[in-house]
């Protein structure tokens, strides 16, 4: 319990090092720093990839008319991440920390997954035949995100916000999969009394809309590089008070 308690110590006070040199308020930064809860991490993995990016990657990517350049990009990265999905399912507590890793590059594959779907229903249900569109959307894209990044790191700048409880760790999940829910059963429905043409557009609408929902997950990324930097940094503290003994 004493030497818990001492790690724990150590590790508050590695984190005040690593961040001295930031702009980063000391606060905020702890609270950023903080690793998602074990019994959490079934539920959130198995929900984002196994239900979330499986449905809505694979099945406009087989949809007509088919186009086997979108599933060689796709496939091999879908692959992956129900293999991590169902390891942090299998061991969740021995994966806590992994986990951060997973949600950013979860972000990362979900994001540019919708960005090259959106390719798909422009090129191959619209008949677009111009290169402007996709280089187009994916510059925006960037932009947006090089915006939203700068946003997320600026919060960090300022005092800690107060949570409610647990239920705020679960809200962005819970809030995707009903948002993503209500727009592909919309875009569904419009199929009944629309032309292809229109159903493509609400569906880009759609899925552009989820790239950008995402960015939340892609900034997991930066909080993992800074968590693996403090925990490094806690060990070697932990191991020369050792050797000092």
């Amino acid at each position: 319990m004493a030497s818990k308690k001492r790690k724990t110590s150590t590790t508050c006070a590695s984190v005040s090092t690593m961040y001295e040199g930031t702009s980063y308020h000391r606060d905020t930064f702890e609270n950023y720093l903080a690793v998602y809860a074990v019994d959490g991490i079934r539920f959130s993995a198995g929900t984002l990839v196994l239900f979330f990016l499986n449905i809505f990657l694979l099945i406009p990517v087989f949809s007509a008319p088919f186009q086997s350049a979108y599933a060689y990009i796709l496939l091999p990265l879908l692959a992956v991440m129900n293999v991590w999905a169902i390891a942090l399912i299998v061991a969740p507590r021995r994966l806590q920390v992994n986990y951060v890793l997973f949600r950013g590059v979860f972000g990362i594959v979900c994001s540019l997954g919708f960005m090259v779907i959106v390719q798909k229903f422009a090129y191959g249900m619209l008949g677009l035949t111009t290169p402007w569109y996709a280089i187009g959307s994916f510059v925006l894209y960037g932009f947006a995100l090089y915006q939203y990044a700068k946003f997320h790191l600026r919060k960090l700048q300022q005092y800690p916000q107060r949570k409610k409880g647990d239920k705020g760790a679960r809200m962005p999940v819970a809030t995707l999969t009903m948002l993503t829910g209500g727009g592909y059963l919309l875009a569904n429905i419009s199929l009944a009394f629309v032309t292809q043409q229109t159903v493509a557009v609400v569906l880009i609408c759609v899925y552009i809309m989820l790239a950008f929902v995402v960015f939340h997950f892609i900034m997991d990324v930066h909080r993992y590089y800074w968590l693996r930097q403090v925990l490094n940094k806690s060990d070697e503290v932990h191991a020369n008070n050792k050797n000092i003994k």
